[in-house]
């Protein structure tokens, strides 16, 4: 089996090419001979051709028209010349005045990434916050600014708790840079993850997975799709993924099992209904890491757990999207697409809440959380393609309406009073566990309908215009049950958008956009700590200039762009009423960043970014301006490359390896001074590609070098992964 190369790069053909090559020049000569000898009959013996056949590709939902709706299938190599999540239509990132960097299916493969959150580590621009005790998926700065907002296919994952994202369904991740409200209201001005989804095929194939690794990894997965009926216009694609991980920390484990079915029924040329699922079951530890002493990092094992062994919690994520795409012609289409989801995030832990004087004793309390939460989004979307006087337009239009439903149980001991203490230097686990004291008993209902209307001009040629706006009016109540408090609240926002490309060459992009965006402060933490009333939501504004640069025939992109983004009502403490907050506070993140995905040569592909980010708080009613964001260093970058011999006796074999830079970055949101030092990881992969085989060798952290990725806090500090090897094994049929 042979991986299929970008179509702007020539690669040795197959034998069975080589046969049909060699058929169509007997064919041509015999023609050409016909010409010459006039009516003279060539027979030519049989020819029987050889090879593995081509996948056939998953198209667009309805392609065929500019502006398409729907998902982009497979893309070759690391590059993604087309994206969706700029202009929520199919269209050329270089006409785009917005920078959205792909990582395709192939990056996934080739770092053997069973987390999204591995392959994010490999995109430019995006750093690790606070990963809530490594359960969640929502913790991630884009551009210096902290984001819970990732979507799946256009609908927002940021409701109620949701596990980590599994890798095995996954076709494509997207991250766009800079506000994304203008099409997908709630949001952060830094950006945004977009993860597209495996949809069905034509291809009738079983494709069987193992991998095997460190820390007693093991897992299997099964991808498999095809055709339903004789004519093809009922299509499948399965995708199941089940394992365990232990962990280089001490008493942290997990297991998982994804089940995600898709089906597609095309009820005729012009129209498409497809019906997705998901079902996600996660265990996992809830591990807060370790704890920095006089805000100092090493004093403790990067193994060494601080809670209790034995507790672990329980999630699960049931999610349904259906879509129904018609084409009305040529230029006019339409996509009406619901989603719901249903999830839970149920256990017990132990964390720590303070250190005593003697900075060995850490103070814990016992958590109980139960939270659950229900979601319908429904989508309508209209897209077309016109002129007026000479000028192209490519118009959507939109309406969403969502529903939200989530319950926020908590029961605590009171760690003060009953501190549970734990030797950090000389654990003893096991002793009882302190009563439960007080609880919080949140109930959060969210509905929020939008309207939203974008517009792609091209003026001429070589220049391209983006304008959009989209409205919003949220409407959110919560009711302590304990207490019987409710709150409630309702907010209309405008995000509005433009931008602006002026292309001097076809291979050549220069652009400018300006964006707004909103989110509201939700969960139990936006009510629980405020004095009076919920909190205003935050807003943000982005800008940026940039440029796009296509070499080698399209197969190499280079991307540029200086940027400047603000955000205003952010939580901040109140300095009157200890223990409360408000929406006062005022942050801004400014840099620039350069980016490379594609082809060097047909043997050589890259992935590579490097971002310099200044992200600081220009109003706080604590903290002085000028104070650096939490986790956001100053530099980072990443480089992947894998070579990948395209002929010879090493065909189908690839060698490569990667390398992730971090600065030194502030470890904590208090301004206290303590700081994450920087870090430099290796990491290092071969495979080889033999007929339908794929065996493969991942080396993380090649250099054992000791990484803090992220923190909360002084207290709650996360380390990263040791050296470990994981192997692969896939074989398609």
């Amino acid at each position: 089996m042979k991986r299929r190369s970008p179509l702007h790069r020539p690669v040795p053909a197959p034998v069975g090419s080589r046969r049909c090559a060699a058929l169509a020049t007997a064919v041509a000569v015999g023609l050409a001979s016909n010409a010459a000898r006039g009516q003279e009959t060539i027979a030519l013996d049989e020819v029987v051709v050889e090879g593995p056949r081509p996948a056939a590709p998953v198209l667009p939902a309805l392609s065929g028209a500019a502006g398409t709706i729907g998902l982009i299938g497979p893309t070759p190599g690391f590059r993604g010349d087309r994206a969706v999540s700029s202009t929520k239509t199919d269209t050329p990132q270089r006409d785009v005045p917005q920078i959205v960097t792909v990582a395709p299916r192939e990056v996934v493969t080739d770092l053997a990434a069973t987390r999204v959150e591995r392959v994010l580590a490999y995109t430019p621009g995006i750093v690790q916050q606070n990963n809530f005790g490594g359960l969640s998926p929502l913790g991630y700065a884009v551009r210096g600014v902290a984001t819970a907002e990732i979507y799946k296919n256009g609908f927002p994952l940021a409701r109620g708790f949701p596990p980590q994202q599994d890798t095995q369904n996954v076709e494509r991740i997207e991250v766009l840079k800079g506000p994304g409200g203008g099409l997908f209201g709630r949001s952060d001005p830094g950006g945004l993850v977009n993860i597209i989804t495996k949809q069905p095929t034509r291809e009738r194939f079983v494709e069987m997975g193992g991998q095997w690794g460190s820390f007693e990894q093991v897992r299997g997965t099964i991808d498999s799709g095809g055709a339903l009926n004789e004519d093809g216009t009922l299509l499948y694609r399965f995708n199941l993924a089940a394992g365990r991980q232990n962990s280089f920390r001490d008493f942290v484990d997990g297991d998982r099992l994804l089940v995600a079915p898709v089906v597609s029924w095309q009820v005729t040329p012009d129209t498409k209904v497809t019906v997705e699922t998901e079902f996600l079951r996660n265990r996992a530890v809830f591990d807060r890491g370790v704890i920095a002493i006089n805000k100092q990092l090493g004093f403790l094992p990067i193994s060494r757990f601080l809670g209790e062994p034995g507790q672990s919690i329980e999630q699960s994520s049931d999610t349904m999207q259906v879509r129904v795409d018609h084409r009305f012609n040529a230029d006019w289409q339409m996509r009406l697409a619901t989603y719901f989801n249903t999830g839970a995030f149920v256990g017990e832990a132990v964390e720590v809440r303070g250190l005593a004087a003697d900075n060995r004793t850490a103070l814990r309390d016992r958590n109980f959380r139960n939270y659950r939460w229900d979601v319908a989004i429904g989508q309508a979307e209209l897209v077309g393609r016109f002129d007026t006087a000479g000028i192209g337009h490519t118009l959507l239009l939109g309406f969403e309406r969502e529903s939200t439903d989530a319950r926020y149980q908590q029961v605590r001991s009171r760690f003060r009073q009953t501190p549970y203490s734990l030797d950090i230097y000389a654990p003893v686990y096991g002793r009882p566990l302190p009563p439960y004291a007080f609880q919080t008993n949140g109930f959060e209902q969210l509905t929020n309908t939008a309207l939203y209307a974008q517009d792609q001009i091209a003026l001429s040629p070589e220049w391209k215009a983006l304008v959009g706006v989209r409205f919003d009016f949220f409407e959110q109540a919560f009711r302590e049950r304990t207490t019987g408090i409710q709150t409630d609240q309702t907010y209309f926002a405008a995000s509005p958008r433009a931008g602006l490309v002026y292309q001097p060459l076809p291979e050549l992009s220069l652009y400018a956009n300006v964006g707004r965006s909103f989110r509201p402060n939700t969960g139990p933490d936006a009510f629980a700590v405020a004095a009076s009333g919920p909190f205003a939501p935050e807003t943000g504004l982005g800008y940026e200039v940039g440029t796009k640069l296509d070499l080698f025939g399209g197969a190499l992109a280079l991307t540029g762009a200086a940027f400047r983004v603000e955000r205003q009502n952010v939580l901040t403490p109140d300095p009157v009423n200890t223990g409360f907050s408000l929406a006062a506070g005022a942050v801004r993140s400014q840099g620039f960043e350069f980016t490379a995905a594609g082809q060097l040569s047909p043997e050589v592909k890259i992935l590579a970014g490097y971002v310099f980010a200044d992200a600081v708080v220009t109003k706080d009613n604590v903290l002085p301006v000028g104070a650096p964001l939490i986790n956001v260093p100053r530099h980072s970058g990443s480089l992947l490359a894998v070579h990948e011999a395209q002929e010879g006796f090493w065909n189908g074999f690839g060698i490569g390896g990667g390398v992730r830079a971090v600065g030194e970055r502030a470890g904590d949101a208090a301004g206290t001074g303590f700081r994450l030092p920087g870090y430099i990881a290796v990491d290092a992969l071969a495979y080889y590609r033999w007929e339908n085989f794929r065996f493969g060798l991942n080396v993380e952290n090649v250099f054992d070098a000791t990484t803090y990725e992220s923190s909360l806090s002084a207290l709650r500090v996360y380390p990263g992964a040791p050296r470990r090897f994981t192997g692969t094994l896939s074989v398609r049929f």
